[in-house]
């Protein structure tokens, strides 16, 4: 049971990538919900699943991001960006060969939880989601004071959001998923129906083809009893 789960997981994870990529959202809702009730299964994340589970949590928070009336977390101040990015730290912390595009999406998220914000007209929670996203880190300081500033003249559209877009963070996360998704395209479940769906495939063009050799005998053995009713009627003509 424990083994079939695993392999149901992956299923589920590799399909939910697959939709965002692709931007089938209701194919997305639907693998979403049944991704989201396998991992609530779970009493404890097995280590060979952590980043599977986090990197569904994360596009599930992500697919949300604009809607700040929907909550993930208990305390209510959290948007759904906000939780995604405790997810992507989560990520990071599983790997360490993509320094570059781990940066870009973390800035883009932390970027776009304030825009949203803003966007929305909450400028005092804008404020307060700046308190809780930056340590005082000297790598930090430069993004913070860029978005206090932002905050400060109260204008969502300035040059800074409008680069750091909401698109291209959604395209940063799609190039993330996409190199998952080529790591991950030897799960159990979809080599076992690739193969069910290719012997199928292989059963069916035989079928075809006997359905033709035998159409084809069926015609010349027409033509044979029609050309002998012409040869009699022929001969008892004669």
């Amino acid at each position: 049971e424990a083994v079939a789960a695993d392999w149901m997981l992956e299923f589920a994870c590799y399909c939910l990538c697959r939709h965002f990529v692709e931007g089938r959202e209701a194919e997305f809702r639907r693998w979403r919900d049944v991704a989201h009730a396998l991992i609530s299964g779970l009493s404890k994340v097995p280590k060979h699943q952590k980043k599977m589970v986090y990197i569904c949590q994360l596009l599930i928070r992500i697919a949300k991001g604009k809607n700040l009336e929907f909550h993930f977390e208990n305390d209510q101040r959290i948007s759904p960006l906000e939780s995604a990015l405790f997810f992507w730290t989560l990520l990071e912390r599983e790997e360490i060969k993509l320094e570059k595009l781990h940066e870009d999406i973390r800035r883009l998220i932390q970027i776009q939880i304030v825009a949203v914000h803003m966007e929305n007209g909450y400028y005092k929670e804008a404020t307060e989601v700046l308190e809780r996203l930056f340590t005082d880190s000297e790598s930090d300081k430069p993004l913070r004071v860029k978005l206090a500033t932002v905050l400060k003249n109260k204008d969502p559209y300035v040059p800074l959001l409008q680069s750091f877009s909401y698109n291209l963070l959604i395209n940063k996360i799609k190039s993330y998923t996409e190199l998952f998704m080529k790591e991950n395209e030897t799960n159990f479940l979809i080599q076992a129906a690739t193969k069910q769906v290719e012997s199928k495939g292989l059963r069916a063009t035989a079928l075809q083809n006997k359905t033709v050799t035998d159409d084809e005998s069926n015609l010349e053995t027409k033509q044979r009893f029609v050309f002998s009713i012409i040869l009699l009627r022929d001969m008892f003509g004669q």
